[in-house]
């Protein structure tokens, strides 16, 4: 497919939702918040602890902080959130040395690695919005043994009481580095092995293609911008897609301007991912606004134009704004997609038993049993 040199954007993107704030009234704070404009801060103090609480949902206390700086935040719940915003900064600064010094470590080694999502996304940011709360790093498979053994001589230790391989086929780690720091550390993007074989994203090729990005004060190696549009998309995907932070981290890498979009759908059909990145794009635009090629999402969810469509509806019926305090926000619809309308299907039926009807089912206190527990009890 050849992309158009003056594309014609997404519908959403079109009519000008980039420059003005959409969605109903509880989601506007939010999303000022991710769009850098200036804001009143809420009014009372109970507004302003219920959109912290919403903030911290989606992973953007910091942008939330940011928008109402020039504002009065006097009171407890105000302060509460400059707080928290701060620790989130620090928290954020203290990651990203530890990213470099285990890069370092790796290097010296001579274990193949790339730092994945919070501080290698950030770079994409034009200010430090982007929080995170631990760092995750990908290895070649045959060398993680060694990584393990590497992180362990400088002081790193595991978390999990497990040998590798693991015998739960799940594909990462995790260690605490003297830092404080909980470091990820990855032989796959894809954390389960069920759902593993539904994508195809060989790590030495992710590797062989890696670049670098300057993190703090060193250069660090990152995955090359295309793998990490595909990667953030899917990692959003399989986690339910309910936060506004994976949204943001799109926007920024599109209006990075360094993707070569024939390249991500060259990749992302290869992958098996481009129905995931199709959906979690179009989302980036209904809300933020990001500047897709239309003709791009076109031929991303040419397999799943009916799985997209659903999504879309969805995303109008319950924005992902509003998903915070929500018992229905359809995180097992999103974790369903996979590379067409039918295999979409099938694993949404597949999910609704394991993750949804059974577990009511197994859980006597599960809420949703405790509601109809009440509708049933008579009145006295």
């Amino acid at each position: 497919m050849t992309v158009s040199p003056t594309p014609r954007l997404a519908a959403s993107t079109r009519r000008g939702r980039s420059d003005r704030l959409v969605g109903r009234k509880r989601q506007r704070p939010l999303i000022a918040a991710l769009r850098g404009v200036s804001q009143r801060p809420a009014k009372g103090s109970e507004a302003t602890r219920k959109l912290t609480q919403a903030a911290d949902h989606h992973g953007i206390v910091i942008a939330l902080y940011r928008s109402y700086e020039r504002g009065d935040l006097g009171s407890v719940e105000g302060a509460a959130l400059a707080t928290l915003a701060r620790r989130r900064r620090a928290s954020a600064l203290r990651i990203s040395v530890s990213a470099g010094e285990v890069s370092e470590w790796l290097r010296r080694a001579h274990v193949r690695h790339a730092v994945l999502k919070g501080p290698a996304v950030a770079v994409a940011y034009d200010d430090a919005d982007r929080e995170f709360v631990d760092l995750d790093v990908l290895v070649a498979p045959a060398q993680m043994r060694d990584a393990i053994i590497v992180l362990e001589g400088h002081g790193a230790r595991r978390l999990e009481e497990v040998r590798w391989p693991r015998p739960d086929g799940i594909g990462e780690l995790t260690l605490g580095l003297p830092s404080g720091v909980a470091l990820d550390l990855h032989a796959d993007l894809v954390h389960h092995a069920d759902v593993r074989r539904d994508f195809c994203l060989p790590v030495e090729s992710l590797l062989d293609r890696a670049t670098t990005a300057r993190i703090v004060d060193r250069e660090v190696p990152v995955l090359d911008p295309e793998d990490t549009l595909i990667h953030v998309a899917l990692h959003a995907v399989i986690s339910g897609g309910d936060r506004l932070v994976w949204l943001a981290d799109l926007d920024a890498l599109v209006r990075l301007d360094q993707l070569s979009w024939p390249e991500l759908l060259r990749r992302a059909h290869e992958a098996r991912t481009a129905l995931v990145v199709a959906i979690m794009l179009d989302r980036a635009a209904m809300v933020l606004g990001t500047p897709v090629p239309l003709d791009v999402l076109r031929a991303l969810r040419r397999r799943g134009a009916s799985w997209a469509l659903l999504l879309r509806l969805f995303e109008r019926w319950r924005p992902t704004a509003e998903s915070y305090g929500r018992s229905f926000h359809g995180q097992v619809l999103v974790r369903a997609t996979r590379d067409s309308t039918a295999r979409s299907v099938s694993t949404l039926a597949r999910l609704v038993w394991t993750d949804v009807i059974r577990y009511v089912i197994s859980d006597r206190n599960h809420p949703w049993r405790s509601r109809l527990r009440a509708r049933r009890r008579p009145d006295r």
